[in-house]
């Protein structure tokens, strides 16, 4: 069962996405309306939030795949294991 603050479903991940994005568009527009410095952290921090968001979509499903993976080759093995105790 997952939890409610699961972002297993491809909705979830791009409120996720679209929210941070958002988030640190509005703290570059204060940083640059503070500064005098328009849109330069503006820019900065969306593209930063932008690659901070697809790193960790890297990461999560890298860490899926190699869980996959194992389950795999548990699996595939798995009659090996069996023969082998019964004998």
């Amino acid at each position: 069962m997952r939890g409610a603050s699961s972002s297993d479903d491809s909705l979830g991940r791009g409120a996720e996405i679209s929210v941070s994005v958002g988030i640190f568009l509005v703290i570059g527009l204060l940083v640059d309306n503070w500064l005098g410095t328009r849109p330069i952290f503006t820019i900065v921090l969306s593209l930063f939030s932008l690659l901070g968001s697809f790193v960790r979509m890297w990461y999560v499903y890298d860490g899926n795949m190699q869980v996959q993976e194992v389950k795999r080759q548990r699996a595939a093995t798995s009659h090996i294991v069996k023969q082998d105790a019964a004998s």
